[in-house]
């Protein structure tokens, strides 16, 4: 070194790229930059030590980095454990390796025997409400009564002048008849699919049908008897039709 020069070190600093990228892009882009470009997996574990023992004891390590923890998968693999929300989440870049991701939670279940992944509680799945109305052929209360009762009103059954209302488990079904003889009208209320409304009065047509059957038969016995004919023959056909022979 010649006389008069001045001696002069350069300390010159590695800046890390995120503090580089944070200063030119600014904190809010930056943050915003970063978050578009994490991706976060929440876990179920109960508190920071329930981390730390599981990640390590299934041979992985977790180093503490401010208030998070770094976790190698490989070599060339590492990811952050952060407090978000409440809840312990991995936090990968969304170009790192699915396959080794999913095959690093898989081992770590393994390990703990149990979920650590955290799964959404799923939302209780509300029911449109249906209704509508359909014709009928019930005329008489009576026979309809013993039907619902017999076939569908297992829960409440109620009655009003011509009205009958019954509530079967996930459907109101209301019978109004305008006049006697006349056959009622049914409208129908409720949140289960309308297929299952429509089974339900195929179910009380057939019913319907079968005590009237059992009326009819019980009370043309009963004619025949009081005219003193003799019923020689009963046959009950294909169609469940009943033909009585009598000999007079």
């Amino acid at each position: 070194m010649s006389e008069g020069e001045i001696d002069m070190s350069i300390c010159l600093l590695v800046i890390p790229i995120a503090l580089g990228m944070r200063a030119v892009m600014g904190e809010k882009k930056f943050n915003e930059w970063v978050e578009s470009n994490t991706m976060r997996i929440a876990t179920n574990f109960k508190d920071e030590q329930d981390l730390l023992q599981t990640v390590k004891g299934a041979g992985h390590d977790a180093e503490p980095w401010g208030e998070m923890y770094k976790t190698h998968i490989d070599k060339d693999l590492w990811f952050f454990w952060e407090k978000h929300e409440g809840k312990w989440q991995a936090n990968f870049s969304k170009s790192d390796d699915i396959n080794k991701i999913k095959a690093f939670f898989r081992d770590l279940q393994r390990s703990a025997n149990r979920q650590i992944l955290y799964v959404e509680p799923q939302a209780t799945k509300i029911e449109p409400k249906i209704e509508g109305t359909l014709p009928t052929i019930y005329t008489d209360k009576e026979l309809l009564e013993e039907t619902l009762l017999k076939y569908g009103a297992r829960k409440k059954l109620y009655r009003k002048n011509r009205t009958l209302i019954c509530e079967m488990e996930e459907f109101t079904l209301e019978f109004r008849q305008k006049e006697p003889g006349v056959p009622y009208e049914l409208s129908f209320t409720g949140y289960k699919d309308t297929r299952a409304v429509y089974n339900a009065v195929r179910q009380l047509d057939e019913g319907y049908r079968s005590t009237v059957q059992e009326y009819t038969y019980v009370n043309v016995k009963k004619k025949l008897e009081e005219k003193s004919l003799t019923v020689e023959n009963e046959e009950i056909m294909e169609d469940n039709s009943i033909v009585l022979t009598v000999t007079i």
